[in-house]
């Protein structure tokens, strides 16, 4: 991402070094199970072919010969990089050597995050050669020393956790893997066990493998496991387009990680998996893996064996395997990895055994015809040779689809009515409810919500978080007035086990006077606090299944985003809201927690707003270096000059009330502004009426942080943010003054409606604190409709002292007859 220091002569072909750092990002594409893998922690320390180019090597090849890796020894000093660190290389080239035309040159790196010694590369040999060089250099040469059959090392006491084969898995197994279903790539030994999110192979850009030609538990030189995969290579795939641009070839780091992925297939087999979250893959501490690379693979390649022999294998406590690797491009063989290494951090041996002593396999295994209504079926596993030889045992399991089996949990739609949602199921257990015809008494109280919000998080769930009445400080929910939920009445998830499970039901109960009514002034309820309703259920549910146990330190909970649905608007009436979450996938990575969420809320037995949305648990630390949206500076619109010059500004007037809390309410037209108590928005910077890049309207709102404003104290109780709900609520004000502007005619006889039955979403990535200075909304208008109702659609961002750290996607009003 940067360098910071050259040392060396320009062109003298001496000595030199280069420091560099690369940022690991939160969303960074590569991140697998909460880590930059190997390849990308080695790939990092790139620069050494800048500092090569820097020392004059162009000048002596003169563009006609190619960098070619040759040698290299990898070692690891600690785990690897995670979201929020920064990896700085020291890279040294140590001295160029000509042999005729050739050039070398010997070079190593160190790594290190913030002090903590990270990797070492050594022996690092690279030169410079024509294509014809590069095709007649022989390719890896094996010796009769590389061939011997030498004794494997394992424990003595070890045991086989399942019943072991050779195999072969095709290409829908190997999906299979990616979506953590152990059972339909590997038979009914797995049936039940759903792979850890963190343990799974890799989709998208770091699919690296796809079939697996053979798997020999006892095959290899060292007796203890042998593995082949195949890849198809394409002209255009990623990495030889980026890879150089005038000289495709497949990084040689990558090449590692495609190794890796096929030794990954092979310890899954073995049995080392587990549901738990948070395990992750990284290499053996104080190994070194020696690399040798002969060939390359490019654009003209069509198909590479990646061909693993296990050479020891074991527990220190954590399960560990070295092998040895060759990779092979159309039938040549090209690359070397000595001493490759693998251990799973975050579980033990005694963890892996229990799993496999609960599931009853015990080692022994069974080939039943059909398991819980499963259908066995010959398909992506075959049993033999690994030729395609098929034996007369049963394949793999094929799990129905949902519309063949039905889903253990009730289908949910708008119309679904309540009571057919949360009516008892037997295949769940409704492990916790309490009810009594329409009337469901407690199991967390009001009280309990606000002890947790602004209380003893003991009195609200007991023991387990004493430590934080006093000594530690948690992430809390919303206190009042920006508190909207008042009880819990259903649980089916086991508390403190986070992990996903089944459902909780909340509940809130409207009043029509209540302050939010009358501050926006629109007849309805305004989307933050309708957003807030779906949202507080899933802060208390992440409580609930012991999050922020996980820790030492304490951290801090944050929504990163959502995509919701609205189905219909909610009126000021005396009525109960009921809010169904439940949590479906969870992500642990050092001090860091990533949580996914369903929701749905209902009145009336009616379906009002549905969707997804995710949440961060993160320490103060991470969150102050928060990185705001990627590309937003690219995407976001900028007007031009001449739309500045013509554009309009506003400054709102403070109508009350002016706080939550106000009992005072100023009159107001069917088509109105916030009040103070809850407007977003100071002033109208530049209004476009037909700017942005449709033309068709462009707005940008600035307000001042005030580190006295209401929702600092409100959100949250020792740790004040401004609720990203209330950054939405500025883009919305932005867009109903927009068509305001639009429709001035219609404010006494219309009323504003949100855009319903369409999808809309938000992204969070940052945070605006008391300590910030000023907060700007960006609207550009999308779509615009006159009649025969009148509406407009938006998309915007939200920039906190210049840093663009919201966005919201298709949202909109339209303009109703009163």
């Amino acid at each position: 991402d940067r360098i910071l220091s050259v040392q060396g002569e320009k062109q003298s072909m001496g000595a030199g070094r280069v420091v560099t750092e690369h940022d690991v990002l939160l969303d960074a594409w590569y991140l697998d199970g909460g880590r930059a893998p190997v390849c990308i922690s080695v790939e990092a320390g790139q620069a050494d072919l800048f500092l090569c180019s820097y020392l004059g090597i162009d000048h002596a090849v003169k563009g006609k010969r190619s960098y070619r890796l040759l040698d290299a020894k990898v070692k690891f000093h600690r785990g690897l990089p995670q979201p929020g660190d920064v990896i700085r290389y020291e890279i040294e080239i140590d001295h160029f050597s000509r042999q005729g035309e050739t050039y070398l040159f010997f070079f190593s790196f160190e790594g290190y995050i913030n002090d903590s010694h990270l990797i070492s590369m050594t022996d690092g040999c690279a030169g410079f050669f024509t294509e014809e060089e590069v095709q007649t250099s022989g390719g890896i040469i094996l010796t009769e020393e590389d061939t011997q059959r030498l004794p494997g090392q394992k424990p003595s006491d070890w045991k086989d956790l399942v019943p072991l084969e050779t195999e072969s898995y095709d290409d829908a197994a190997l999906e299979s893997l990616r979506q953590g279903d152990l059972a339909q790539c590997f038979g009914p030994d797995f049936i039940g066990i759903q792979l850890a999110e963190s343990l799974r192979l890799p989709s998208g850009r770091m699919k690296l493998i796809h079939r697996i030609l053979k798997l020999d538990p006892e095959g290899g030189r060292y007796g203890l496991g042998r593995i082949r995969a195949e890849a198809d290579i394409h002209p255009d795939d990623w990495f030889l387009t980026c890879h150089f641009m005038d000289d495709m070839v497949m990084p040689g780091t990558l090449m590692y990680e495609c190794c890796a992925h096929t030794l990954r297939v092979f310890i899954q087999r073995m049995g080392w998996v587990t549901t738990k979250t948070g395990v992750c893959y990284e290499p053996v501490i104080g190994v070194q893996s020696v690399l040798k690379c002969r060939g390359p693979v490019t654009p003209e390649t069509h198909k590479v064996w990646y061909d693993i022999e296990v050479k020891e294998i074991g527990y220190a406590p954590e399960p560990y395997v070295i092998a040895d690797a060759l990779m092979n491009a159309d039938g040549h063989r090209i690359v070397s990895f000595k001493d490759m290494s693998m251990k799973m951090t975050g579980i033990t041996r005694d963890e892996i055994e229990l799993l496999w002593e609960k599931t009853g396999i015990g080692g022994q295994g069974s080939e039943p015809e059909a398991v819980g209504g499963l259908r066995l079926e010959v398909g992506g596993k075959t049993r033999g040779d690994g030729q395609g030889k098929m034996d007369e045992k049963p394949m793999r399991p094929v799990v129905p689809h949902p519309s063949e089996a039905g889903s253990l949990l009730p289908s949910v739609s708008p119309q679904t009515s309540i009571e057919e949602i949360l009516k008892p199921n037997a295949a769940l257990g409704d492990s916790r409810r309490s009810e009594i015809g329409d009337q469901k008494t407690p199991l967390y109280d009001r009280d309990k919500i606000l002890s947790f919000a602004i209380g003893k998080p003991s009195e609200a769930f007991g023991e387990p978080y004493k430590m934080f009445d006093n000594d530690r400080i948690i992430a809390r929910l919303p206190g009042p007035p920006y508190s909207f939920l008042d009880r819990i009445v259903a649980v089916e998830p086991e508390a403190w086990i986070l992990k996903p499970d089944g459902w909780i039901e909340a509940e809130f109960d409207m009043s029509p006077d209540a302050w939010y009514f009358r501050a926006d002034r629109s007849s309805s309820m305004p989307f933050c606090v309708l957003l807030e309703v779906a949202l507080q259920p899933c802060g208390w549910l992440a409580a609930y299944l012991g999050s922020a146990l996980k820790s030492e330190n304490d951290l801090k909970f944050r929504n990163l985003g959502g995509n919701a649905v609205l189905h219909r608007m909610i009126f000021p009436e005396e009525k109960k809201l009921t809010i169904r979450a439940r949590m479906t996938k969870v992500s642990e990575a050092a001090e860091m927690i990533i949580e996914h969420f369903d929701f749905m809320v209902f009145q009336d037995a009616q379906t009002i707003y549905s969707g997804d949305t995710n949440f961060g648990f993160f320490t103060k630390q991470a969150l102050a270096q928060q990185i705001g949206i990627r590309n937003a500076q690219k995407t976001a619109y900028t007007p031009s000059p001449d739309e500045l010059r013509h554009s309009q500004s506003f400054i709102f007037d403070d109508t009350a009330p002016l706080f939550p809390e106000d009992p005072d309410v100023d009159p107001a037209s069917s088509l109105a502004m916030p009040t103070k108590a809850l407007r977003m928005i100071d002033r109208i910077d530049a209004f476009v009426p037909n700017g942005g890049p449709q033309g068709l309207g462009y707005i940008r709102g600035v307000k001042k942080v005030d580190p006295d404003e209401w929702f600092f104290k409100a959100h949250f109780f020792q740790d004040p943010v401004c609720p990203g709900s209330l950054g939405i609520e500025s883009f919305l004000q932005l867009i109903k003054f927009a068509a305001m502007n639009q429709w001035p005619h219609l404010v006494e006889t219309h009323r504003f409606e949100w855009i319903m039955d369409e999808p809309h979403s938000w992204s969070y990535r940052g945070q605006v604190i008391p300590e910030n200075k000023t907060i700007e909304v960006d609207a550009v208008i999308t779509k615009m409709v006159d009649s025969p109702v009148p509406t407009l659609y938006a998309n915007g961002f939200l920039k906190v002292d210049g840093l663009y750290i919201y966005q919201m996607e298709n949202f909109g009003f339209r303009l109703i007859p009163i």
